[in-house]
């Protein structure tokens, strides 16, 4: 089954990109909603989260209130790694789960969605990396109508790789300056060129 990795910076439409695959008839897993799963109360790094980042994370019902938790580990870095060390175990185990049901289930190929792909050193093991580009203009755009504040999507875009950096390391690039039908094509060549060019095992 050929494995491929979805990546990019915030905003760039991988969630979009993996509907187009899911489109495709390719199974797309979104490892932030695996975070999502894993974060919540009663999830598996739950009380570790808590323990670390202390109960001012938390919001009137009682769970991670992931802004609030943004705020502090988007401007610390030190803070981010606690995190990501935390996190990224319990997300990289779940998705290495789905990829197996994948393949006990005859799929040919399987997508899997890492926002932070480079920046937690799984680039490498799969068949093909894609990254998501868009300009950092409409990234911007798009956070804001998020209600994101402007100094909190200077943060978080000052968190990551840049996108040019991911492009760089990545065996496909797509474009995504909002025109649809540009990216939805782009994503019937890419994924049309691996499974024609990548090898399968």
């Amino acid at each position: 089954m050929l494995k491929i990795a979805i990546t990019g910076g915030l905003a760039c439409g991988k969630s979009t990109v993996g509907k187009y695959l899911l489109g495709k008839g390719v199974p797309v897993c979104d490892t932030d909603d695996l975070a999502h799963m894993v974060m919540a109360r009663g999830g598996g790094v739950f009380e570790e989260i808590v323990r670390v980042f202390t109960m001012d994370i938390l919001n009137a019902a009682g769970e991670i209130d992931r802004r609030r938790l943004g705020k502090i580990v988007f401007s610390d870095k030190k803070a981010m790694a606690a995190l990501n060390s935390i996190v990224h175990p319990e997300v990289k185990k779940a998705w290495n789960v789905w990829l197996l049901e994948q393949l006990n289930g005859g799929s040919i190929c399987a997508g899997v969605i890492v926002p932070l792909l480079y920046e937690i050193a799984e680039g490498v093991g799969w068949d093909a990396v894609v990254t998501v580009y868009t300009s950092e203009d409409l990234q911007i755009e798009r956070l804001l109508r998020r209600e994101l504040s402007r100094e909190e999507i200077k943060m978080r875009l000052a968190a990551q790789m840049p996108v040019s950096e991911k492009m760089r390391l990545a065996d496909y690039v797509i474009i995504n300056d909002g025109a649809e039908n540009l990216l939805k094509q782009q994503v019937e060549i890419v994924i049309e060129h691996i499974m024609e060019n990548e090898k399968w095992e």
